[in-house]
């Protein structure tokens, strides 16, 4: 498992940079390099194989994004907009989807090391980041309905929040990246297609 791969992934999935009409760090770009990331996961490993096919399939989903310059009014028809609204809000849950995963690999991976630092610290993270990313997106629908100065306030509220969130995964990914090159961590072979790793649920004593 490639950590510096899945951050640089990340990266081309979070960053927007338009050149003209082309998405010059495309988003399907991102995945590939997430998926090239994991690639060397074993077929035993169930969670990196769902992965895998998750990340198969936003490569293809997200290829509008290279040219639809997401969060912008730019298209007249509200029939138009109406649908994409519904497709940037399945890519943001699906995009959450994908950090789970990531993080259930995560976990299988810190946890064979016994650092309970480094566990704390993973788990935590998890847990912070996926209340408050999904509380955000599921928020969205309801900011619709909200005045323009709830709504700006709102606006005000959640994008510093949600950029903090995702600087603090990258955060972590570069770090495991940076451990992982020190002192490796065990290969995955977990057969579990259930398994969570305890930590998920529980702080380690």
């Amino acid at each position: 498992m490639n950590f510096k791969r899945i951050f640089w992934g990340y990266i081309f999935i979070l960053l927007e940079i338009h050149l003209f009409v082309i998405d010059i760090l495309p988003e399907p770009v991102g995945y590939y390099l997430i998926y090239s990331g994991i690639a060397a996961l074993p077929p035993e490993n169930r969670i990196g194989s769902k992965l895998k096919k998750l990340l198969i399939g936003l490569m293809i989903f997200s290829i509008p994004t290279v040219f639809i310059q997401q969060n912008v009014n730019e298209f007249g028809s509200f029939a138009t907009m109406a649908l994409l609204d519904i497709y940037s809000f399945i890519l943001e849950i699906s995009r959450l989807v994908l950090v789970f995963f990531i993080f259930r690999l995560i976990m299988e991976f810190v946890t064979p090391t016994g650092d309970k630092f480094l566990i704390r610290r993973c788990s935590q993270t998890f847990k912070i980041y996926m209340t408050v990313m999904l509380l955000i997106s599921l928020s969205h629908t309801f900011a619709m309905n909200l005045s323009s100065n709830a709504k700006l306030g709102y606006l005000f509220f959640t994008i510093p929040l949600g950029f903090i969130m995702e600087i603090v995964f990258l955060v972590l990914l570069w770090k495991l990246h940076k451990l992982k090159d020190h002192r490796g961590f065990p290969p995955l072979y977990n057969k579990n297609d259930n398994y969570i790793p305890s930590v998920f649920n529980s702080d380690p004593e």
